[in-house]
């Protein structure tokens, strides 16, 4: 069974003028893929995958993940489904400013009502892991963008979730943390069997993932 199945998603926004995001969109993505969702701006990339998160309810249409559709799943089980079987990671970071490092990777565990214990390890793990554990007691403003985008990176790992989704995670860096930032997201994703969706138009993440799904510019 595919990790991730979509069939006949719509996504259209209600307001002075009806605006049509996704249109009849079908796609099955395997678990521990990589791909790349490319598309001019207004083409739709941010609408799924916040709906593949569970934070956008599509108009129409089915997402399966692991065989459960989600799109019928009540409020209460969306927040379950967010927090233990997807990470999310933004262009613009998404950290707490007023949290440390610590602090900022740990929450979504604390949320989870992990131990104290296992929270610690984790924490200890993946800030090692992300060469990053220097920074344990800093707050986010104090780091460059790259160091925040691996701090993001581990936000989105630390309850060990199945769906990896990067929303241009590559946008506010400079050239060598793009690099570094997209290898290690790609290699930790490839290593631990995690489906990854990366909403991009760089063309250095293109020569690095599996495969692109282009999604057309909606002219209405």
């Amino acid at each position: 069974m595919k990790h991730i199945i979509i069939e006949s998603l719509y996504k259209i926004y209600q307001g002075t003028v009806e605006t049509v995001a996704l249109e009849n969109f079908n796609e099955e993505i395997d678990k521990g893929e990589v791909v790349a969702v490319a598309g001019p701006s207004g083409s739709g990339k941010t609408s799924l995958l916040s709906c593949i998160g569970g934070v956008l309810k599509p108009t129409s249409g089915r997402i399966l993940i692991a065989g459960i559709d989600i799109t019928k799943l009540s409020d209460d089980e969306l927040v379950e489904y967010r927090r233990d079987q997807v990470g999310l990671i933004y262009q613009d970071f998404n950290l707490i400013n007023e949290f440390s490092i610590y602090e900022n990777v740990a929450l979504p565990m604390l949320i989870a009502k992990k131990s104290k214990s296992e929270i610690d390890a984790r924490v200890n793990e993946l800030l090692k892991t992300l060469d990053i554990q220097r920074y344990t007691k800093t707050f986010p403003n104090y780091l460059s963008g790259g160091e925040q985008q691996r701090v993001a990176i581990a936000v989105a790992l630390a309850n060990d979730p199945d769906i990896i989704l990067a929303d241009e995670p590559t946008g506010n860096l400079d050239l060598v943390s793009r690099e570094n930032v997209i290898d290690l997201l790609i290699s930790k994703c490839k290593n631990l069997n995690k489906s990854l969706v990366i909403a991009t138009h760089d063309p250095f993440i293109m020569e690095r993932i599996d495969r692109v799904i282009d999604l057309p510019k909606l002219i209405r």
